[in-house]
C-alpha cells in the first residue's frame, strides 16, 4: 500500500502527539526555579505520583504540584527518542579528550579520545605530579564515599559489614591495607587525594583522642557513611527507605557541622584569637565529598519527591559551605554526584519501563543531573559573594564517571555493571537481601577490573581513576592546577 506524503505527515503527527502524552510525566522546569532558600520544612516531601502503580517503585511521573526538574537536562527529537545529557556532557577537558553521551536514545555512556592507542599512558599519570607540599592538611566531609571510619566508630554499620572489614570476607584487593570502615575494597578518593599531596589520610573525627596534636596531623575527616539530608524524624514518621548496610536512624549532615564547630573551638583554635584561627583554617584544603547518594539509595521505591530531596540536599551543602567559609576556609572542592541510577542497586529497584538501554534508572539520573545543575549555580553564588578571597571548585563526578564508562578498557576495567562483592551472578551480581559480607556472598578475584564494589559503592580502582580525572583530567572547575597556583600565590 502506498502512503501519500500528506498521509505520512498526519501519521507522524499522531505518533508524535502520542509519544508526548506517554512522557507527560517528564514536564520541565528549569533548575533556576529551584531555590534552596525557599525550602520549607513543613512542605510535603511526598509525591504519590512518583510511585508506579502495583510496583511501589519510582516511576518519575509528576503532578502539577510536583513538576519535573529537568528542563535543561532532557530533550526529545523528531524520531521520538528522549535524550538526557548533563549540562556539560559534550565537552573537552584539559587533555583534549571530547566526551559525549546520553542515558537515553543511544543508551550509551560514550567517550572518544584523540588517540586510542595512548589511553593507558594518559590514565596512568603520576598522581603526585606537582602537588607534593601544597597543602599540609585536608578537612573532609560527605557520606559513605568519603567516610574512612566514623560510621564504624559510632557503631552504625551492621554486623555483616564487619566480615569485610576484618577480612572474613576477602576484600579482593591489597590484604595489607586496613579498610578502617571504608565502603569499598580499599582506598577512596580522599585517600588518593592525600597520597597525591604526599600527606597521610585525615583521621576520622571519632578517632580523635584527648591528646590529639593538631599541628602534627594531616587533617580530620568528618564524613559519615549513611549520612542523609533527611532528618531522623522523617525516617521514623514515614517509615521509608532501605537501611542497607547501616543500623538505625541515619545521621543528618547537620551532625558534621556540629562536629566541625566542636573541633575548631576545642582543638584546632584552642588558645588562638578569632583572626589567628581563620588564618590557620585558610591554609588548608577543604574537600566536600559527594552528598546525596545515600539519600537517593534510601528512598528508591518510596514516594519521596525528587525535587524536594534535591532542594534540601543543596540546602545542607550550602549550610556546611557557609560554616567553613565563615571559619576562614579559602580553598574548597565540592563534588557533584555520579550517575547513581547506574549502580546495581538502582538498576535492580527500577521498573524496566523507567530504564534506558543500559538499564540505568532514568528517574534517578535525572534527579542527579538536576542536583548537579543546582549545586553549580549555588557554588557560583558563593563565588560572587566572596570574590577572589576564596577558591571554590566543582568536581564534576557525573562526567568523570561517564568518561570512564564510555571507555572501560582504556581505564583498565572489563566490567561496568556487576557488583564485585555479592551473590546471584547475572548482569548485576546483586541481591538486596543478601549484601556483601552476608553468608554466601563472595568477592570477585580481580576487583581492579570492576567499577562497582558492593552494588552501591565503588571499587578502589574506580576511586583511583576518578581521582586522576579530578586532579589532572580537567574535571574540577576551576581546575586543581588553578587551586594549587592560587594557594601558592596566596603565601599561606
Amino acid at each position: 500500500m502506498t502512503i501519500s506524503k500528506y498521509s505520512f505527515h498526519v501519521l507522524f503527527l499522531i505518533l508524535l502527539v502520542s509519544f508526548s502524552f506517554s512522557y507527560a510525566h517528564f514536564r520541565h522546569i528549569t533548575p533556576k526555579e529551584i531555590d534552596p532558600k525557599s525550602f520549607n520544612s513543613h512542605s510535603s516531601p511526598l509525591s504519590p505520583s512518583l510511585t508506579s502503580k502495583g510496583s511501589g517503585l519510582l516511576s518519575g511521573s509528576s503532578s502539577s504540584k510536583d513538576s519535573s526538574l529537568f528542563d535543561n537536562l532532557s530533550s526529545s527529537n523528531a524520531s521520538g527518542s528522549s535524550k538526557i545529557s548533563d549540562s556539560s556532557s559534550v565537552s573537552t577537558n584539559s587533555k583534549g579528550f571530547a566526551f559525549s553521551g546520553s542515558f537515553r536514545g543511544s543508551g550509551l555512556l560514550s567517550a572518544s579520545t584523540n588517540s586510542g592507542a595512548s589511553n593507558n599512558k594518559e590514565f596512568n599519570i603520576n598522581l603526585k605530579a606537582n602537588l607534593s607540599g601544597c597543602f599540609s592538611k585536608v578537612f573532609a566531609f560527605g557520606d559513605s564515599y568519603t567516610d574512612t571510619g566514623n560510621a564504624r566508630l559510632i557503631g552504625i554499620l551492621k554486623s555483616f559489614v564487619g566480615a569485610v572489614l576484618t577480612g572474613r570476607v576477602s576484600q579482593g584487593g591489597n590484604s595489607n591495607f586496613k579498610l578502617g570502615g571504608r565502603s569499598s575494597n580499599g582506598r577512596m578518593v580522599v585517600d588518593f587525594l592525600c597520597d597525591s599531596l604526599n600527606i597521610p589520610t585525615p583521621i576520622p573525627y571519632k578517632a580523635i583522642s584527648s591528646d590529639f596534636d593538631f599541628d602534627s596531623n594531616s587533617g580530620v575527616n568528618f564524613a559519615v557513611g549513611g549520612a542523609t539530608s533527611l532528618s531522623g524524624d522523617f525516617f521514623v514518621n514515614h517509615k521509608i527507605g532501605h537501611t542497607l548496610m547501616w543500623k538505625g536512624i541515619p545521621l543528618g549532615f547537620q551532625t558534621q557541622i556540629e562536629w566541625f564547630n566542636h573541633f575548631v573551638t576545642r582543638i584546632a583554635c584552642k588558645r588562638k584569637t578569632e583572626e589567628e584561627c581563620k588564618a590557620e583554617m585558610g591554609k588548608h584544603l577543604i574537600w566536600l565529598g559527594q552528598m546525596g547518594v545515600d539519600d537517593f539509595a534510601r528512598v528508591i521505591g518510596s514516594s519521596v519527591s525528587m525535587r524536594w530531596l534535591t532542594d534540601i540536599t543543596i540546602n545542607h551543602i550550602s549550610k556546611i559551605l557557609t560554616t567553613l567559609l565563615d571559619s576562614g576556609g579559602k580553598f574548597v572542592v565540592v563534588q557533584g554526584l555520579p550517575p547513581v541510577g547506574c549502580c546495581p542497586l538502582s538498576k535492580l529497584l527500577t521498573p524496566q519501563s523507567e530504564k534506558d538501554e543500559m538499564g540505568c534508572s532514568l528517574v534517578i539520573n535525572r534527579a542527579v543531573m538536576a542536583h548537579n545543575e543546582l549545586l553549580q549555580k549555588t557554588l557560583e553564588d558563593f563565588r560572587v559573594r566572596h570574590g577572589t578571597e576564596v577558591t571554590i571548585s566543582y568536581a564534576d563526578y557525573f562526567n568523570a564517571y561517564k568518561a570512564i564508562m564510555g571507555n572501560l578498557a582504556g581505564f583498565g576495567f572489563s566490567d561496568g555493571s556487576e557488583a564485585c562483592c555479592g551473590v546471584g551472578g547475572g548482569l548485576l551480581n546483586f541481591n538486596l537481601h543478601n549484601l556483601c559480607g552476608m553468608a554466601g556472598t563472595t568477592a570477585c578475584e580481580k576487583p581492579s577490573n570492576h567499577v562497582h564494589w558492593d552494588g552501591l559503592h565503588l571499587t578502589e580502582a574506580m576511586h583511583k581513576q576518578i581521582t586522576r580525572l579530578f586532579l589532572h583530567g580537567g574535571y574540577c572547575k576551576p581546575s586543581f592546577d588553578d587551586i594549587i597556583s592560587r594557594q601558592r600565590n596566596s603565601g599561606t
